[in-house]
């Protein structure tokens, strides 16, 4: 090679091979030998395919070169490993290089220029790699975007993504079938034109609170459908915060609750009915009892008859105890807030369960304090109904020693529960109900205040039970703004406490009790009885004449003795058509109407009557019912009803809602 062409190719970082038709190396660069696995391998003479095996097989396409067939051959990315770790790359070119001597003789020989291609090659590996990574993580990209649209797509519930000015971004299809709007209809509308507010619940509720992870509690709302529906929806709300302002906004999940509305009306209506027809049976066994026990018995018979009378007792209060569990998880549990005498509802809970602890001889006491307060605002049927659950409880589970209520009470600087703010005489009562029984397990401690929950199988066995009294309490005692928990050790006893809120009325009233030890300051109940005597000469003290509308001949016969033993003599009605045709022969003043009755019931009885009478000549109107559901005694009460008893009827109740009856002032000629 003349010398200018070699100080170009050298210049240029190639090297160079220079050999005959005869593969004979003739000319080389000094460098070239960097490039074969032998550097002692390149020797003038030898034949080029020994350090370079690639040229093997090529010896057609070089007599191609030669022949101007083709003008060059190429080899790009030869691999020499002379070092595993860095291994070297090189392309070869070989092209024809005409000679010509003095004597104007040409030969032609070959140029094969070696170049350094390692940096192109790891270069362009690299490049491989990333493109292949890049292509792998494009097809799981892919792959996991068509996973999570199969989920959102097979989702129950509705799925709807807005920015976070509430445009709508994307929906599935739970969604489109909730609102009753195709895609194209939601896409790029804003979530307040669909569901009116709810934009701004959410910016009140999560944003607000600066907490961009924070998800809002399920609400529920109504909403509008397309075709002008309005439907309950339960609406739970979450924040997308990304660095990229594109991918943030709000995360809705619509839950369609009409079904479950109805499921929770047909349960409701389930309860009432079964209700009505268990309380029906019930109010016969104990009324009947009850009028047994207000006659003359021998011992034995008495005894027989209280069995019974405690029996249909105990199935009243399994009843009580269900559809207090339903109200309860149904959100429907509601208290009253009136001023009662806070003693009284102690006495009358130990009164309740007296009989049962005279029965197994235990000690029943109450430790007063005379320092709490004695008139309070609050619930006294449902603290009496928390009272009797722990009380009963301690006296089933004890056989011998006695069971004590007592109670503490402390004023409280800082309560916040009332919307105004603190009030002067807010206090917090601390009840205890404490037995000498069986006592429990501490392990078994998590069971108790769980529903259709006791300690082991074999409480319920031997003691029975439907395992929602404690569960009833707890929900009763958090209602009220307190807690509940126990203390026990077995075969020690057992020690329930609860806390409950409430205002004070007075805080200096006396009350008198009476005392067995003036020291000791225990009250020992005496001997109750299980039945109330009933006052014969109720009837002469406040005469009446009154209706007996009731359709269950049992029932018609047991009021009407029960009326019967207070000087009353009820006429009867079957059904509300007859209950009618009597009003119009004559006026009564006082009407028990039963609810549920065939031909026309009671409601439908009821509107009737105020329709066709005026107040002053309407009778006094008493509902009976075995439905104990509140909704039931309001829609009663606002269709003109005067009172409300639910059945089983008892004698004192009954005789209570007689003295609050007025009797028509006209002339009944």
């Amino acid at each position: 090679m003349n010398p200018l062409l070699a100080n170009l190719v050298s210049a240029n970082c190639f090297e160079y091979l220079i050999f005959n038709q005869d593969y004979q190396i003739l000319e080389a660069s000094s460098g070239v030998h960097e490039f074969v696995d032998n550097s002692e391998s390149i020797n003038l003479g030898d034949d080029i395919r020994l350090p370079f095996p690639e040229l093997v097989g090529i010896e057609e396409i070089l007599v191609e070169i030669l022949q101007g067939e083709q003008k060059n051959f190429n080899l790009k990315g030869v691999k020499r490993c002379l070092d595993e770790d860095s291994p070297l790359y090189m392309d070869l070119y070989i092209i024809k290089n005409v000679q010509v001597d003095s004597s104007h003789h040409t030969t032609s020989e070959f140029i094969m220029i070696v170049v350094n291609s390692t940096e192109r090659m790891v270069m362009e590996q690299s490049m491989m790699q990333s493109i292949n990574n890049a292509n792998f993580l494009l097809r799981n990209l892919t792959a996991s975007k068509q996973y999570i649209d199969q989920i959102v797509t097979s989702m129950a519930d509705g799925l709807l993504v807005t920015t976070l000015s509430g445009k709508i971004k994307k929906i599935n299809l739970t969604t489109t079938k909730i609102l009753e709007y195709s895609e194209e209809e939601l896409l790029g509308q804003n979530i307040e034109e669909i569901i009116r507010d709810i934009h701004q619940l959410t910016l009140d509720n999560v944003a607000g609170e600066g907490n961009f992870s924070q998800t809002i509690k399920e609400i529920e709302i109504s909403c509008t459908t397309k075709s002008g529906k309005n439907i309950p929806l339960a609406i739970s709300c979450s924040v997308v915060q990304t660095e990229i302002e594109h991918f943030q906004g709000y995360v809705y999940i619509l839950r369609d609750m009409t079904e479950r509305k109805q499921a929770e009306l047909a349960k409701q209506e389930f309860l009432a009915m079964i209700s009505h027809e268990i309380r029906t049976p019930i109010a016969s066994v104990t009324g009947m009892a009850s009028l047994l026990l207000n006659t003359k018995l021998t011992a034995e018979q008495r005894n027989f008859t209280n069995t019974i009378y405690l029996s249909g007792e105990a199935l009243h209060k399994i009843i009580n105890d269900i559809l207090d569990f339903s109200k309860s998880e149904a959100g429907k549990l509601e208290l009253e807030a009136e001023p009662f005498e806070l003693r009284r509802c102690i006495n009358e809970a130990i009164m309740l369960v007296a009989p049962k602890a005279q029965e197994k001889g235990l000690s029943l006491n109450f430790l007063d304090n005379s320092a709490i307060p004695t008139i309070i605002i609050g619930d006294i049927v449902r603290l009496r109904q928390i009272l009797v659950n722990l009380l009963a409880n301690a006296i089933k589970f004890t056989d011998h020693g006695s069971v004590e209520v007592s109670f503490t009470g402390s004023k409280i600087a800082n309560y916040n529960h009332h919307p105004e703010g603190i009030k002067p005489h807010t206090y917090e009562l601390q009840f205890a109900v404490k037995d000498t029984g069986i006592g429990i397990d501490k392990n078994h401690f998590d069971r108790l205040f769980k529903v259709f929950s006791q300690v082991n199988s074999s409480i319920t066995r031997q003691y029975g039970g439907t395992g929602l009294g404690l569960a009833i309490c707890k929900q009763l005692c958090e209602l009220m703004g307190g807690r509940i928990w126990a203390e026990s050790e077995p075969g020690l006893g057992s020690t329930f406490h609860f806390t409950i809120v409430v205002d004070v009325v007075s805080e200096t009233r006396e009350h008198t009790i009476h005392k067995t030890s003036e020291s000791s300051g225990e009250i020992a109940v005496s001997h109750i009885s299980h039945h109330v005597q009933i006052d014969t000469t109720l009837a002469q003290k406040h005469p009446l004449k009154i209706l007996l509308v009731e359709d269950n001949l049992i029932n018609q016969k047991m009021i009407q003795i029960m009326l019967q033993r207070m000087g009353y003599n009820a006429e009867i009605a079957n059904n509300g058509l007859e209950a009618l045709a009597a009003l119009r022969r004559q006026l009564y003043d006082v009407v028990f109407m039963d609810l549920q009755m065939p031909k026309m019931d009671g409601l439908t009885a009821v509107k009737q009557i105020c329709e066709e009478w005026t107040p002053d000549k309407r009778p006094w109107i008493i509902a009976l019912t075995a439905n104990a559901l509140p909704e039931e005694r309001d829609r009663c009460l606002q269709l003109g009803m005067n009172d409300y008893l639910v059945k089983p009827i008892r004698i004192a109740e009954l005789m209570e809602t007689i003295k609050r009856c007025h009797p028509i002032v006209c002339d009944r000629s």
